[in-house]
């Protein structure tokens, strides 16, 4: 039966329409598996020397077992965006005599083919027989070196859990948040140190084998979770009852308000609804918030950030316009299903535009309030973010747009892959560097002639001018639009 499946997942790949693009993106998935393959096993030899030579330990085990859970912590991470959950289209499979069980357990046998789960075994094996081995001892090694294998596997279907039944939550984002939170805000308050907690598990050859056994009861624990949601889900009465997140997240996009703002709300509160019932855009809505956390990467620095305002405007741009370029570099390619619906409804063009143009200000003007305990840091950075929102709105914005209407390709809305490329062309490849570099072309000048701080006032005038200037700039673009609007729709027909 398993034969049977894998022909059938081959045939459907090779006879689908979309083959060439499928087989470009596995090419590419491959060669990125290959490298980080080849990357990890040159790390795994060259482990040893990078920790006592460059990093200067002289104990390279202890340096290794505390940063292990910090390992495992950014492993769940990376699995997070890159792993995706098991799929087969088993609605044909349903009415045969098949047991459910095995389709189950060849999805979740099949997820083990990952690249991650062999990502382990190359970075750690060199290290364990050479070093771990001729301080401890070979027990010791082969202990040690099998419960980081374990504890990754559980890794890999503890994230397709989490992605299976929370991901498109409420509570699978609280709790999501919650997590990395409290493990920062220990660090950050010194409740306990996560390396010392990493030191203790790992280090002495009495608890490593505990660790194991743990692990190998959490592998099965959760093999068995998956199988039984996977199970309870193959039933053909589910598929037509199902709840899924567009109707779960819909509950929170009825903006009754926006109706008061006449045409333009009723525009901005069928976009919020295309975010929060679409996987994608949703995603990018929370990449969009993780963002927020952009400067304390950079601020937290005992002022130095504030010696190099120049590149404050850098950090300023993505925490404040994190959604404007996430969401807006596509902003035309999320309607692209229904373009074609949309140009024969008797709206007015002007208003279309101008709708998308007020929901992408609403969320810099939200993402600069909710950055403002930034001050902490000095309230000059405050007053960065402050220019760069009304250079976003101003200036930015409009480039935005008018780059988004060059050649956008349509989106599946129902796909929310991270390496999803639909909805990717030129435009978005090139469109980064002016929003970038724009503020700069105002900046450097009065920053070298002047001083910083009247650089940062330019920054800002010049985006107060464009936000004055708005209606004349939303004409432009009405009318970009309106040339080309025939020819976004053959576009879209294309895909």
């Amino acid at each position: 039966m398993i034969n049977i499946f894998l022909s059938h997942s081959y045939k459907r790949f090779i006879r689908s329409v979309a083959f060439g693009r499928e087989l470009t993106k596995g090419i590419f998935m491959a060669l990125l598996a290959l490298m980080l393959i080849a990357y990890a096993l040159i790390a795994g030899f060259a482990l040893d020397g990078l920790v006592t030579k460059v990093f200067e330990q002289p104990d390279s085990l202890l340096f290794v077992n505390r940063l292990l859970l910090y390992y495992f912590v950014f492993e769940f991470v990376m699995r997070y965006f890159m792993q995706n959950v098991p799929a087969l289209d088993v609605q044909p499979y349903l009415h045969l005599p098949i047991k459910r069980t095995l389709i189950a357990h060849f999805l979740l046998s099949k997820s083990w083919l990952h690249v991650f789960n062999s990502i382990v075994l190359l970075l750690f094996t060199p290290f364990a027989f050479t070093v771990v081995a001729g301080r401890v001892g070979t027990t010791y090694a082969l202990g040690w070196l099998g419960s980081l294998v374990i504890l990754s596997w559980v890794l890999h279907y503890l994230v397709i859990f989490y992605k299976k039944k929370l991901d498109d939550s409420i509570w699978g984002i609280i709790a999501f948040g919650s997590a990395f939170g409290s493990l920062g805000a220990a660090d950050y308050f010194q409740w306990f140190k996560l390396s010392d907690v990493s030191a203790i598990v790992f280090r002495a050859s009495s608890t490593i084998w505990y660790v194991l056994v743990t692990g190998l009861i959490l592998f099965f624990f959760l093999y068995r979770l998956n199988f039984q949601s996977f199970v309870s889900s193959l039933y053909g009465d589910d598929w037509s009852n199902k709840k899924n997140s567009a109707t779960e997240w819909g509950k929170y996009s009825d903006w009754q308000f926006l109706k008061g703002f006449g045409a333009y709300g009723e525009w901005i509160s069928l976009e919020i609804k295309l975010i929060l019932r679409n996987k994608r855009p949703r995603t990018f809505l929370f990449l969009s918030g993780f963002l927020l956390l952009y400067g304390l990467i950079f601020y937290n620095d005992g002022g130095n950030s504030q010696k190099m305002p120049g590149f404050s405007l850098f950090v300023a741009t993505f925490i404040t316009g994190a959604f404007m370029i996430n969401y807006g570099q596509l902003l035309f390619s999320w309607q692209g299903c229904h373009f074609d619906f949309t140009l024969t409804r008797p709206i007015s063009v002007r208003h279309f535009i101008e709708s998308k143009y007020w929901l992408l200000s609403a969320t810099m003007l939200i993402a600069f309030v909710l950055s403002l305990p930034y001050a902490y840091f000095g309230w000059k950075i405050i007053l960065v973010h402050l220019a760069i929102m009304l250079f976003n709105m101003g200036i930015n914005v409009f480039i935005m747009m008018n780059i988004a209407m060059w050649g956008p390709k349509r989106i599946d809305l129902k796909n929310g892959d991270i390496f999803n490329y639909e909805g990717i062309g030129a435009a978005q490849y090139v469109m980064a560097f002016p929003i970038l570099l724009a503020p700069y072309v105002f900046y450097l000048p009065f920053s070298f002639l002047v001083s910083s701080e009247v650089g940062i006032l330019a920054v800002g005038s010049v985006g107060l001018t464009g936000f004055a200037l708005r209606p004349y700039l939303i004409n432009l673009t009405t009318k970009r639009l309106e040339n080309r609007k025939y020819l976004i729709a053959a576009g879209f027909r294309k895909e």
